[in-house]
């Protein structure tokens, strides 16, 4: 069963989420989805930020509220999250 890397912050909040299947296994893999530099995910890495692979009913209790603004999560005062361009998933 496939699953969803979630992306959480300091404070424990989930910013952002995407399929194992189109990232793999590995939580390292998931971080250089979200954050292709290397200095970036370092950076992130000291400061607390954290990749779990969870299934869907795990997603739906912590991913869903978080992603739809309707958690109770302290605001992080860190540096804006930006956009990622997606590509295709291989075949």
């Amino acid at each position: 069963m496939a699953g969803f890397w979630i992306r959480i912050n300091p404070q424990g909040c989930v910013d952002g989420s995407v399929h194992e299947e189109y990232v793999g296994p590995l939580a390292e893999d998931a971080h250089k989805e979200f954050t292709p530099r290397v200095a970036d995910r370092r950076r992130e890495a000291a400061q607390g930020w954290r990749h779990e692979l969870v299934g869907r009913d795990e997603w739906d209790r912590r991913a869903k509220p978080c992603l739809l603004n309707q958690c109770s999560h302290r605001s992080y005062s860190g540096r804006p999250v930006e956009d990622v361009q997606l590509r295709e998933a291989p075949r």
